[in-house]
């Protein structure tokens, strides 16, 4: 999938496992939310290394007439220019040292994931009656009395 591609597609996950878990499995078991999370991110990372270390080969792409993957370090050359299926070639090299940055960058799905839901869940709303941006606006007013709830149950404690 490569690596720009896959942070991209990362955040996009991310949100819509936050819309899910908000919509459908919050009701059901709260533990939804880390299960999406481990399949996703896993999903990914088992993938783009299976695509770099050449054992999915991508020059079935080479079909297409503007894609040109060399022989020599597809996978790696497809790690780095994925917008290459786009048209936009940016003629990326693999060259020594550069595992460091690819492991940096494999470690930050992590973190494009966690960013995405985190946002997704501002805009889907963390709670299940929470409708979409209105959070944002303003407070819903279940949920602030529901916050009377917790408070008057822990002053009783």
């Amino acid at each position: 999938m490569g690596f720009l591609t896959s942070l991209i597609l990362m955040f996009w996950v991310g949100w819509v496992n936050s819309y899910l878990y908000r919509k459908f499995l919050r009701k059901r078991n709260k533990d939804w939310i880390v299960f999406l999370a481990v399949i996703s991110i896993l999903g990914f990372w088992i993938i783009d290394s299976l695509i770099y270390f050449e054992i999915i080969d991508m020059t079935w792409l080479n079909f297409l007439p503007w894609v040109d993957i060399p022989m020599v370090d597809k996978g790696k050359y497809f790690m780095w220019n994925s917008f290459i299926v786009l048209g936009l070639d940016f003629g990326i090299t693999h060259q020594p040292g550069m595992e460091i940055i690819e492991f940096f960058l494999l470690i930050s799905y992590l973190f494009w994931y966690y960013f995405g839901s985190k946002l997704g869940k501002i805009f889907h709303g963390y709670r299940t009656y929470q409708q979409g941006h209105y959070m944002i606006i303003r407070p819903v007013k279940r949920y602030i009395k529901d916050r009377e709830k917790r408070n008057l149950k822990e002053h009783k404690e």
